[in-house]
């Protein structure tokens, strides 16, 4: 069985998340690890076996098959895109940045690529989010006028993350607004917001 070789680049929360479920999976081998602070690449390298490595190092790799980014949000961009030049495939948590326009031209330089790229919206792949799906397309809920969805976070994230990530709304709503798309086949059209 063939295994593909992840670099995870990152290992703050999602990146320790991250590397206990590729250290877990029969099909994945977490191979090295690289973050902003060396000493916390090396924890998190030597809890699973793995190597701590510079980004440049991790990225260039001709033994790295996939290149997973769980870094801080300002820095997905340009990460997705030295990765995806380097000819790696790439799993980039969301968003892949706060400015709508930067994201786009990224996705603009990528794709030509021919790498695969995917942005982590993993709500859709549920089991629960699939099977309501299927019912959605199949007609036995009927008609959806309106769906309301709640979170509940057992913990807020620390100010200093929110700060970074641009706050729920970019780094957790999004989640939802995916996962509305993916349950009805449809894009969105309008956008309205009201608050006090």
């Amino acid at each position: 069985m063939t295994c593909i070789r992840f670099a995870l680049l990152g290992s703050g929360f999602i990146g320790q998340v991250h590397a206990a479920s590729l250290a877990r999976h029969e099909r994945t081998v977490l191979a090295m690890v690289a973050d902003a602070d060396p000493e916390r690449a090396k924890a998190l390298a030597s809890r699973y076996g793995a190597r701590a490595v510079t980004v440049a190092e991790a990225i260039n790799s001709d033994a790295i098959d996939a290149v997973l980014i769980a870094s801080s949000t300002p820095s997905h961009a340009a990460l997705l895109e030295a990765a995806a030049r380097a000819g790696k495939a790439v799993y980039c948590e969301k968003p892949i940045d706060l400015s709508l326009a930067r994201a786009r031209q990224v996705v603009e330089k990528v794709l030509p690529l021919g790498v695969p790229v995917t942005v982590g919206f993993n709500r859709r792949f549920d089991a629960s989010h699939q099977q309501l799906r299927r019912e959605i397309e199949a007609g036995a809920i009927g008609k959806i006028e309106l769906v309301q969805m709640v979170c509940r976070a057992s913990v807020m994230p620390p100010l200093e993350y929110l700060r970074s990530s641009g706050g729920q709304m970019r780094d957790q709503a999004i989640h939802f607004f995916d996962l509305l798309r993916f349950l009805t086949g449809d894009e969105v059209t309008t956008v309205a917001a009201l608050g006090a």
